[in-house]
């Protein structure tokens, strides 16, 4: 929320989910302490939100890192199709792979991934009606790639996986210059990783 706050000082942050420990002024908008947060929990949050607040809001996970590089109005992706990391990811992602892709294919939609780890923009009414087609409540998924392949963006900008699980400075410097954003991991946060973190 730091980095939000920075380069976005009159935006509205709402949390949804557990309570940070932060003096930063937000919102506590929804907290359902767990462990474990499955793709349907994290879906029924993100649409009980939307069905409260109109128009558009961004989506971003808490380890996500933004500065005024980023641009908003471009849908940041990947030009590669969604895939299967067997062996390095979990069954629940893989799950979710097979799923949304099952769907869209089902569905004739593209199957662009768009799990880059990067914010997004939602329209409150469109998410709704996107989600409300899928049987989301029983099914892991991805909410960004079904959003953004049945309802193709306009501008769309390819982009890495952004997400860092390693403290690799120098390629965090570049996704910061080159896309505004990145994404860590636990291994990230190493004393540098965190210094450079709080640099942003």
């Amino acid at each position: 929320m730091q980095c939000v706050r920075k380069y976005y000082p009159g935006a509205k942050i709402f949390v949804i989910g557990d309570e940070p420990n932060t003096d930063i002024d937000f919102e506590h908008y929804y907290s359902e302490h767990r462990n474990i947060i499955v793709a349907s929990d994290v879906t029924s949050k993100i649409l009980q939100f939307a069905s409260m607040h109109k128009g558009e809001f961004i989506y971003m996970n808490d380890d996500f890192f933004i500065n005024d590089k980023f641009d908003f109005n471009i849908v940041h992706g990947s030009i590669e199709m969604l895939e299967r990391k067997d062996g390095k990811a979990s069954i629940g992602w893989n799950q979710s792979v097979d799923n949304t892709k099952h769907f869209l294919e089902h569905n004739k939609y593209p199957i662009r991934s768009y799990e880059c780890h990067q914010p997004v923009v939602f329209n409150s009414k469109l998410l709704i009606k996107t989600m409300n087609q899928i049987d989301w409540k029983n099914h892991d998924h991805f909410i960004k790639s079904l959003y953004f392949n049945i309802n193709v963006p306009i501008r769309f900008n390819p982009i890495d996986n952004v997400k860092l699980i390693e403290p690799n400075l120098s390629k965090a410097k570049r996704y910061l210059n080159d896309f505004g954003c990145l994404s860590t991991g636990q291994g990230f946060m190493t004393k540098d990783g965190a210094e450079f973190i709080m640099s942003i």
